[in-house]
């Protein structure tokens, strides 16, 4: 497991029916809260460290969707749709402006991680499984340009799914990212990868460092994750088991 991190021993809390299909998970640094979406759902949800749920717009954002995943970047939120659409949602004075804003890809493509890169300036969409990566045993991420509105037109770096395997030693690997977020204090992406319950560490570039199993009693679908400034993690379940949860596993860095 991660040095710092006991994955074993998470603090579980329920959530409430209507995040069944929580499938996301961001960390609003400013409020000590985290939002989140759920698949089909046209509302963005507001969850507290104890697991209290409210709706964060009480609009409706749009119809429904295949919703993935959701950042937050100044004033707006990002929600990703798992064609690899994004969907951009700014309060004003008469409710919420949205906007979209279709990945170029063809052919048939699935998303399901959406995280902010600083460095870059923009939004990165990883690859749960995409028409252009058949045979090549990648996955593939792509920068959404958020000065232009616009994707970059190559891909902004690939995951090797043979790099994955060889870190676990154990058998062979479903890499298919469910979630994915950068940790505030180490620069590092955690990723994780529901069906085949796994959490990957890389480097901002897609180069695997470290890959765990996690349990699939306590981890039975992970599609969401985010950190506190901290470097506190938090992990979202649908409710694969009965029902969904947010799991807490505080920060304890090597040596202290």
């Amino acid at each position: 497991m991660p040095k710092s991190y006991m994955l074993p021993r998470p603090k579980k809390i329920i959530l409430p029916k209507k995040l069944n299909e929580t499938s996301a998970l961001f960390y609003l640094q400013n409020e000590n809260a985290m939002i989140t979406v759920a698949d089909n759902k046209q509302k963005i949800y507001r969850i507290t460290q104890d697991g209290e749920v409210n709706d964060y717009f009480k609009e409706d954002f749009g119809p429904e969707e295949d919703y993935e995943d959701v950042v937050k970047v100044d004033s707006t939120v990002y929600v990703l749709i798992s064609n690899g659409t994004i969907v951009e949602v700014k309060p004003n004075s008469d409710g919420l402006q949205v906007n979209k804003y279709p990945i170029w890809l063809q052919g048939k493509n699935d998303f399901e991680t959406l995280y902010y890169d600083p460095e870059s300036k923009g939004l990165i969409m990883l690859c749960k499984n995409c028409a252009d990566e058949r045979g090549k045993g990648v996955r593939t991420a792509y920068r959404f340009d958020l000065t232009g509105k616009q994707f970059e037109t190559k891909p902004f770096y690939t995951i090797s799914s043979k790099a994955v395997q060889n870190s676990l030693k154990d058998g062979k690997v479903d890499f298919e990212p469910s979630a994915a977020a950068i940790h505030p204090l180490e620069k590092r992406l955690y990723i994780l990868a529901s069906a085949g319950n796994l959490l990957v560490v890389a480097n901002l570039k897609g180069q695997v460092e470290e890959a765990y199993r996690l349990n699939p009693t306590l981890y039975p679908q992970s599609e969401g994750i985010a950190f506190a400034p901290n470097g506190d993690m938090y992990i979202t379940n649908e409710a694969k088991l009965g029902k969904p949860t947010l799991l807490f596993i505080p920060y304890k860095p090597a040596g202290k």
